[in-house]
C-alpha cells in the first residue's frame, strides 16, 4: 500500500527565523541510526512550521532516590492542556520530541479527550508542536528513520504518518479496521515495524518502495504493544494480554512464542541491550524480565507488585531504565548486581509511561496525568563509556577533622543555575547565573540566564545583562583594578562590571560560544571560543584579534593568565593543555595522558607548575613548567572536579566537585586527599570557587540555587560559628 494524503510544507518567508540547524533522529523502542549530513541552512525549516511555539519554564527538584542517592529532577509542562505525553524520541542535538496522544486509551483511565499533535522541547526551553490533523488521532509511538524524518504510530486514525524533514506529511493506512497501532521500531535495512493493538498484528513499512504489509500473530486477544528490532533485525512483540513475548522473524515469517512463568503479568515493552539481550516489563506482575540466549526467561521483582513497570529503556552500560506507571517513580534495575533504585516523581499519580536517553545519560520521561516532560539529571560523567577505559577507583574516606561553618545565600531569582564565583578585593562575591545550557549547549533545557549577581555586606544583589537571556557563564577579575569580566555565551559577547553598571562588548565571530575569560596585567582580556575553536584577545581600546587553535574541533572552554602574564588554555574536546606564544602569534600544547579527561580549571603554584582538574576522569594533575610533563593524581571516583584554587599558605589546593557536593582539600605535600566538605545541599552540583580576605571559600550551588561560603577552623581568619545562617536578598 502506497502513501496517500501528501501534504505539502507550507513556508513562507517571514518565518525564516525560525530555521531549525539540525539532523533528527532518536531512539524510542528503536536502536540509533546515524544520518545525512545537514541541510543548508538557507533551506525552509525542518519539519514545516509548527502550530505553536511556547516559552516554558524549567521547575527543579532535589531529591533523593530509594537508596538514598540525591538527585535532580527536571520538569517542563506541555503548554497544550491534557495533552498526554505519552512516548519520547531524542534528535542528535538533544531535543526531546514527544507524542501528545490525549486519553480514551481504557475505561475509567485518563479520560480525556484524544489529541492529535507531536511536540519538541528544544534547548532554550521552548516547546513547538505541529498537528497531524483535524481529527483526535491520538497518536502514540515516535521514532526516526535513517534520514530524519519523525514517524508515528496514530492509535485512532488507523495509520502511521511520517513527518518529513521537509515539513511535508506521507500517511500510510492500516488495511485492518480500527487496528490501533501503538508501539513502532526501525530495523537496520530502514524499514519502520509497528504492533496493531486490536488488530493482533504487527505491520510493516518500507520507504523505499512505500509499501505496507501485515503479518498477523500466531494468537488472538494478545493486545500488542511494544516492539523492538534486534541486530539480526528479528523483531520482538509484547503480546500484553496473553503473557507472552514474540519473534518474528522476516526471513522465514514465522513466529517464535515465549511464554512467562507469571500469570496475567501483562508485558508491555520490551527492549534490546548493547550486548543484544532482551528485556521486558511485566506491568500487572511489578517485575522486569530478560530473555537469555538460550531461550530460558529470568524475571526480577521490583518488591512492590503494584507499582506497574512500563516502558522499558536500556541505557549503554548495561542498566534498564522503566516508568513505573502507577507508583508514579523511575526504576533503574542493575543487570550486573541484579538490584533495583528507584527515583520518586514530585506529587502523586503521574502515570509516568516513555523513557529515553540523551547523548549524555539523562534520563528523559513523559508524564501523563500531569502534562509534563521529566529529567533525571545523570550523576557521572562516564556515560556514555569509552572502550578500553575503565573510571579510577580511589578509596574515598577523608572527612572534616577540624570545626567549619557554611553559610548560604539564597538567589532572588528562581533557577538562575549560578555559575563561577569571583571575590574582588573589597570582598564583593561575584557569580554568574548562568540559566539553561550551562552544563553544555542545551543543556538542561532552558532560557539562559540574564543576571550577574553579587554579595556585599552579606546582601544579595542582581544586575541585568542590557541583552535579555545573554547566558552569563564565566567570570573574571581585571588584576590590576576593579572591573568584572563575564562571557555571555548565547549573546556572542562579553561583559565589563565596572561601578555596578553592565556594558556589552560584541565578539566579530559568529556563533563563537565564548565560555572561559581571564584578564592579563595590561588589561588585555582573553576568551576561550570554544565552538569557533579559537581563543581571542581584546585589548583596553576595544581591538580584537584571534588564534586558530591546531586541531579542529578541540573546544577550549578554560583559559587562564598566571603571575608572569602568560596565557594557557584547556581543551575539554582536543585533551590539550596550551600555551599561548604571545610573541609569534602561537600555540604550544601538551596532550593529556588521560584520554577524554576534560580538563575545565587552572591554576598555577608559586614555582609556576600549572595544575588543572580533569572533570570526567576524576583527577587533579599538573604540568610541570620546566620538564614539560604532565603527572595525574586521582581524586574519588565520580567527583567531577570542577574548580581549583591554590592556597600557598598550607600548601593545598582547594577543589569544588560536581558529583561529590564537597569542596576537597588536596595536600601538595603528600599528594594526597586531606579532607573533604561536604556541602549543605546534597546532589546541588557544587560549581565556582574563590575565597575572600578571610580565606574563606566561596562557592556556587547550581542546582540548589544557592551561593555558598565555607570557614574552615585553622585555615580561615573569621570565627567559625556552629549553626548554618541563610543570608539576605535584594534586586538591584
Amino acid at each position: 500500500m502506497r502513501p496517500k494524503n501528501v501534504v505539502p510544507a507550507p513556508w513562507r518567508s517571514r518565518w525564516r527565523w525560525l530555521q531549525l540547524l539540525f539532523l533528527p533522529y532518536a531512539l524510542a523502542l528503536a536502536p540509533v541510526v546515524a544520518l545525512d549530513a545537514a541541510p543548508n541552512p538557507d533551506s525552509p525549516p525542518q519539519f514545516g512550521i509548527p502550530a505553536a511555539v511556547t516559552k516554558v519554564d524549567a521547575l527543579l527538584h532535589q531529591l533523593r532516590s530509594s537508596a538514598n542517592r540525591p538527585f535532580t529532577l527536571i520538569e517542563y509542562t506541555v503548554p497544550t492542556p491534557n495533552a498526554v505525553p505519552h512516548i519520547l524520541a531524542i534528535d542528535p542535538q538533544d531535543h526531546i520530541w514527544f507524542s501528545e496522544s490525549g486519553g480514551r486509551f481504557a475505561r475509567n483511565f485518563i479520560d480525556t479527550p484524544p489529541l492529535n499533535r507531536v511536540g519538541r522541547l528544544d534547548q532554550n526551553g521552548t516547546i513547538s508542536e505541529w498537528v497531524l490533523d483535524e481529527e483526535g488521532t491520538s497518536p502514540m509511538g515516535v521514532v526516526f528513520d535513517q534520514v530524519g524524518d519523525l514517524w508515528i504510530t496514530e492509535r485512532l486514525g488507523n495509520r502511521v504518518s511520517r513527518l518529513r524533514r521537509d515539513g511535508g506529511i506521507d500517511r500510510y493506512a492500516i488495511p485492518t479496521a480500527n487496528a490501533w497501532p501503538t508501539g513502532i521500531a526501525l530495523d537496520s535495512k530502514g524499514r519502520l515495524w509497528f504492533t496493531e493493538t486490536k488488530g493482533d498484528k504487527i505491520g510493516m513499512i518500507d520507504p523505499t518502495t512505500g509499501t505496507l504489509h501485515e503479518y498477523p500473530l500466531p494468537v488472538s486477544g494478545a493486545m500488542a504493544t511494544g516492539i523492538a528490532v534486534d541486530r539480526a533485525d528479528r523483531v520482538w512483540v509484547a503480546e500484553r494480554d496473553v503473557n507472552i513475548i514474540g519473534r518474528f522473524d522476516p526471513q522465514t515469517r514465522e513466529f517464535t512464542q515465549y511464554t512467562f512463568p507469571t500469570q496475567n503479568s501483562k508485558p508491555c515493552s520490551v527492549a534490546i541491550d548493547e550486548k543484544g539481550t532482551v528485556w521486558f516489563s511485566e506491568r500487572n506482575g511489578g517485575k522486569i524480565g530478560r530473555i537469555n540466549s538460550d531461550g530460558s526467561i529470568q524475571e526480577f521483582a521490583l518488591g512492590d507488585e503494584f507499582s506497574g513497570p512500563f516502558i522499558l529503556v536500556a541505557d549503554r552500560q548495561g542498566d534498564l531504565w522503566f516508568s513505573e506507571l502507577f507508583s508514579s517513580r523511575i526504576g533503574r534495575f542493575d543487570a550486573r548486581e541484579n538490584r533495583f533504585e528507584h527515583f520518586p516523581i514530585p506529587g502523586a499519580k503521574a502515570h509516568p509511561a516513555g523513557v529515553a536517553i540523551d547523548s549524555k545519560g539523562n534520563i528523559w520521561f513523559a508524564q501523563q496525568s500531569t502534562n509534563k516532560l521529566g529529567l533525571i539529571v545523570r550523576t557521572h560523567l562516564a556515560y556514555p563509556a569509552t572502550a578500553g577505559e575503565e573510571p579510577g577507583r580511589v578509596k574515598a574516606d577523608a572527612s572534616a577533622s577540624t570545626s567549619f561553618e557554611f553559610r548560604e545565600f539564597d538567589i532572588p531569582t528562581p533557577q538562575s543555575i549560578p555559575g563561577i564565583v569571583g571575590v574582588d578585593r573589597h570582598d564583593t562575591v561575584w557569580f554568574t547565573q548562568m540559566g539553561g545550557g550551562f552544563v553544555s549547549p542545551g543543556f538542561p533545557p532552558g532560557p539562559p540566564g540574564s543576571k550577574i549577581g553579587y554579595i556585599r555586606n552579606d546582601v544579595v544583589y542582581e544586575l541585568s545583562t542590557p541583552t535579555p537571556e545573554s547566558g552569563p557563564t564565566s567570570l573574571a577579575k581585571d588584576p590590576c583594578g576593579d572591573d568584572i569580566w563575564v562571557t555571555l555565551r548565547a549573546a556572542n559577547k562579553i561583559a565589563r562590571v565596572r561601578d555596578f553598571q553592565v556594558t556589552e562588548f560584541d565578539i566579530p565571530v559568529p556563533n563563537s560560544l565564548p565560555v572561559g575569560i581571564a584578564v592579563d596585567y595590561d588589561h588585555n582580556v582573553w576568551v576561550a571560543l570554544s565552538d569557533a575553536n579559537k581563543i581571542g584577545r581584546r585589548t583596553p581600546t576595544g581591538e580584537w584579534r584571534f588564534l586558530a587553535l591546531p586541531e579542529p574541533d578541540a573546544h577550549p572552554r578554560t583559559i587562564f593568565v598566571d603571575q608572569w602574564n602568560e596565557v594557557w588554555f584547556a581543551e575539554k574536546i582536543g585533551n590539550h593543555i596550551g600555551w599561548v606564544d604571545k610573541a609569534n602569534w602561537r600555540v604550544e600544547q601538551w596532550r593529556i595522558p588521560t584520554r577524554m579527561a576534560w580538563p575545565l580549571s587552572l591554576e598555577s603554584d608559586d614555582i609556576g607548575n600549572l595544575w588543572f582538574a580533569e572533570m570526567r576522569s576524576d583527577k587533579l594533575s599538573m604540568l610541570d613548567r620546566k620538564a614539560k610533563t604532565i603527572t595525574e593524581y586521582r581524586l574519588p571516583v565520580q567527583s567531577a572536579p570542577f574548580k581549583i584554587l591554590y592556597d600557598k599558605e598550607h600548601s593545598a589546593f582547594w577543589i569544588s566537585t560536581v558529583f561529590a557536593s564537597a569542596i576537597l582539600r588536596f595536600d601538595l605535600q603528600s599528594k594526597q586527599l586531606a579532607a573533604a566538605y561536604k556541602v549543605p545541599n546534597e546532589g546541588a552540583w557544587v560549581g565556582g570557587l574563590d575565597r575572600d580576605s578571610q580565606n574563606c571559600l566561596w562557592f556556587s550551588e547550581q542546582f540548589a540555587n544557592k551561593i555558598g561560603r565555607l570557614c574552615i577552623d585553622g585555615v580561615s581568619k573569621a570565627p567559625v560559628k556552629t549553626q548554618v545562617e541563610i543570608g539576605e536578598t535584594k534586586e538591584r
